[in-house]
């Protein structure tokens, strides 16, 4: 296996989805797989009726905060300091799907 994505679709709001993780093995990376993998996952989860995803990140993971704010338009949502103990703050980052798409079909008219 190359790489993986895993998502989780929330318990009290049906449009909701967390992107739990999202990674390749090490000769897979900067490649554009990862691009490609998240950018099919969202067309589908979008078919499925999901609209937001929500993940966290490491405000030092400057690679994956490129790849989420720059590359697919997440926005920031919250900093959580010492989410996961002692230093180890998260940033919440959120993504309208449908606006996603729209942006999409935009810059295909751009071409």
């Amino acid at each position: 296996m190359k790489g993986f994505a895993i998502f989780l679709k929330s318990w009290d709001n049906s449009r909701l989805a967390y992107l739990v993780e999202i990674a390749f093995e090490k000769e897979s990376q900067r490649k554009g797989f990862g691009s490609y993998l998240l950018s099919k996952s969202l067309l589908y989860l979008n078919k499925e009726g999901i609209s937001i995803i929500v993940l966290h990140v490491d405000p030092n993971n400057l690679p994956g905060l490129h790849f989420y704010y720059e590359k697919f338009g997440f926005e920031f949502v919250e900093y959580r300091k010492n989410e996961y103990g002692q230093g180890r703050d998260r940033l919440f980052l959120k993504l309208d799907i449908d606006n996603w798409i729209k942006s999409l079909s935009r810059q295909k008219e751009n071409l």
